[in-house]
């Protein structure tokens, strides 16, 4: 009998703790349910990445239904944090900025975003130098600028996170680009086609411009006049990886490699971005635990959609983000093993 009670208490003390660490979703049920995906422009390649992981997922698990419409990286987290969007794509450190409220991007926080995962694509903001000026370095750059030199420089459009974040990175060098204005110099705000014409007509010796690679327009930079890709420094990546949420040295992913670029002979450290899924927090935890799941499971899959989304890693998505995850996509990090 004595034998029997304790048989019976381990049963039941068994019970008790697989109770205890059971999923806080185990009993309830998947249901139907239609997601709303904010993209980019129609066409291009987030609303097709958006599109293929849209139907892997419906394809794995037919309860979820995923409508993709067009957006932008500087709406997406506002419409997600607003629930209009349950998923979006963003970039991480405008992300960040979303989160927090930081000018002059947004002016009001909007703190309702979570992540589930990246780094689906990088890109990097390339610094141009025509080679005749001799300038080596970003740090170089800031330098001419500082003793009066006049700098004529082509940058990215005004309201678009890509000038934002070129901003961000002269300003760790101490100079703005109202300081190369100051100083007698040109800014030349041009979309990447008028980008190349600027510089292949000698109307500016350097461009800023955050591109994934190679990218098209620097490519054809380089063959049409000698130029240098002018590295940042270790520093730079550094704070604004800390301050800002772009990539960390320590993905491996922010370097140029030499050859990318006719005449690039060396590797060229700079600053990167990459993409990452967004969710708003309210969204279920077990619908966003199974989209998860999905993508870090048929990770092969969902590399085979677009050539940038070779970069997801299911081992590092939790890490490669820069606002909270979501805790469906936290819990199936956790329980694949890739965090504690």
């Amino acid at each position: 009998m004595r034998k029997y009670v304790k048989f019976l208490t381990g049963v039941v003390i068994a019970c008790c703790v697989c109770l205890v660490v059971l999923p806080t979703f185990a009993a309830e049920e998947l249901k139907p349910t239609t997601l709303t995906w904010i993209a980019g422009g129609v066409g291009g390649g987030w609303y097709t990445q958006a599109g293929g992981i849209a139907r892997l997922i419906n394809e794995k698990e037919p309860k979820i239904a995923i409508k993709v419409i067009p957006g932008g990286g500087v709406v997406n987290p506002v419409r997600v944090s607003s629930g209009e969007c349950e998923l979006g794509w963003g970039v991480p450190w405008v992300d960040k900025m979303a989160y927090n409220g930081i000018s002059p991007v947004y002016k009001e926080p909007y703190p309702n975003i979570r992540a589930i995962g990246g780094i689906f694509g990088v890109s990097y903001l390339h610094f141009v130098a025509a080679k005749e000026t001799g300038i080596k370095s970003v740090e170089d750059l800031a330098q001419m600028v500082k003793s009066g030199k006049a700098v004529k420089i082509a940058a990215p459009m005004k309201g678009t996170s890509d000038l934002v974040l070129t901003e961000f990175i002269l300003s760790f060098y101490g100079i703005s680009l109202k300081d190369i204005e100051g100083a007698g110099g040109k800014v030349f705000n041009a979309v990447y086609a008028d980008m190349v014409s600027l510089y292949q007509d000698h109307h500016v010796d350097f461009v800023a411009t955050y591109l994934a690679l190679p990218a098209a327009a620097i490519t054809e930079m380089s063959f049409s006049r000698d130029m240098t890709l002018l590295p940042v420094s270790e520093e730079c990546v550094d704070e604004l990886s800390k301050n800002l949420g772009t990539i960390s040295r320590e993905s491996g992913k922010c370097i140029i490699p030499a050859g990318t670029y006719k005449g690039q002979n060396a590797d060229v450290l700079a600053v990167a971005g990459g993409n990452e899924i967004i969710a708003n927090k309210d969204l279920s935890d077990l619908v966003v635990y199974t989209i998860t799941k999905i993508i870090c499971e048929n990770v092969e899959q969902v590399h085979a959609i677009h050539e940038p989304l070779k970069t997801f890693l299911p081992e590092r998505g939790w890490k490669d983000v820069a606002i909270p995850l979501h805790p469906g996509a936290e819990k199936y990090y956790r329980e694949a093993g890739y965090t504690k």
